[in-house]
């Protein structure tokens, strides 16, 4: 791959497209082209760069523009619709981080934050570097596809599961991360596309019986998220609560079922208990900063300043590392 490519303003745009998960069809009509000539400038754009396919695409322009945000990437072929908005305003009763995700959404709300929670977080990525562990491409398009899952879970984008499902790629994800499963299970879920999550969740334990990855707690997350949005008694949450709730380490499963249990708490209208969850969130995106500022890494920076005039981008990123450091 080339990574030193010149690109154009067309092809970056398609790019740029492609990483937010468009598909042909979509790119033709956002760029006012027919679908077969994007097709044509995409095989074109595929030879430029030396990919062989869209996903390969994908990974090459992650590397080369964001190399430093894998929570913001996307190696999934399927497009990411816009957020499922709540069945009526929240109005915030403060200030507070809950306030914030009511208001808006998880997403929104916890920022940046939110790539030091979920799976393949900074966390992970700060462990990998003091272990001397490279990352190839094959755990590049893992990481960039669960982050992809994960942003959905916390954004309530629910279509974006159900297009996955329709597309046939539920199988291939069941196959590759247990932890994928467990949130395309939770999207489709708490979109009200109980029918197709409880297909998946038989189906992925029927082929995965026996092992221990598919079997233990992405198989219970699973089950608690679909008894939580089918139940309508506090019983029915206890299970999604429960994983939620758990105490000792963190871990990105837990985080996925409190991002879980806050959108069904929404959905109920217990706001209380949306913004207490939503702030148990916000706990752990905090524990995981202080931990890897324990670990030498300060993700966030403590001082900056804007930089001169054509200092060039090389000055400017070693500027903002040293930052970062401190």
């Amino acid at each position: 791959m080339n990574q030193n490519t010149t690109m154009d303003t067309r092809s970056e745009r398609m790019l740029d497209l492609l990483a937010e998960g468009a598909s042909a069809r979509t790119i033709a009509k956002k760029l006012g082209y027919s679908e077969g000539t994007v097709r044509v400038y995409l095989h074109n754009l595929y030879r430029t760069i030396g990919v062989r396919n869209k996903t390969e695409a994908v990974i090459w322009y992650l590397h080369r523009t964001r190399p430093a945000m894998p929570a913001q990437s996307a190696a999934s072929p399927m497009p990411r619709p816009a957020p499922m908005p709540p069945a009526e305003p929240v109005l915030p009763a403060g200030n507070g981080f809950g306030d914030m995700a009511l208001a808006d959404d998880l997403y929104t709300a916890l920022g940046i934050m939110g790539s030091f929670v979920g799976p393949y977080g900074q966390l992970w990525e700060a462990g990998l570097r003091l272990k001397g562990t490279p990352m190839d491409e094959a755990l590049v398009a893992q990481s960039a596809q669960s982050r992809l899952l994960w942003r959905a879970v916390l954004k309530a984008d629910f279509a974006y599961g159900k297009l996955l499902y329709d597309e046939g790629h539920a199988e291939r994800i069941g196959q590759e991360s247990a932890a994928d499963a467990a949130m395309l299970v939770c999207l489709l879920a708490l979109g009200g596309y109980s029918a197709a999550a409880t297909r998946l969740v038989s189906s992925l334990a029927d082929k995965r019986r026996g092992a221990a990855a598919m079997a233990g707690r992405e198989l219970a997350l699973m089950r608690a998220a679909t008894q939580a949005v089918e139940g309508s008694s506090d019983s029915s949450l206890e299970p999604l609560h429960t994983i939620a709730a758990e105490k000792g380490r963190a871990t990105a499963l837990k985080q996925v079922a409190m991002a879980a249990l806050f959108h069904v708490h929404r959905a109920r209208k217990r706001f209380a208990e949306a913004r207490q969850t939503a702030d148990a969130l916000w706990t752990e995106a905090e524990l995981a900063r202080q931990q890897l500022e324990a670990m030498g890494v300060r993700p966030l920076a403590r001082e900056a300043a804007v930089p001169p005039l054509g200092v060039g981008e090389s000055a400017v990123a070693a500027s903002r590392k040293a930052a970062l450091a401190r």
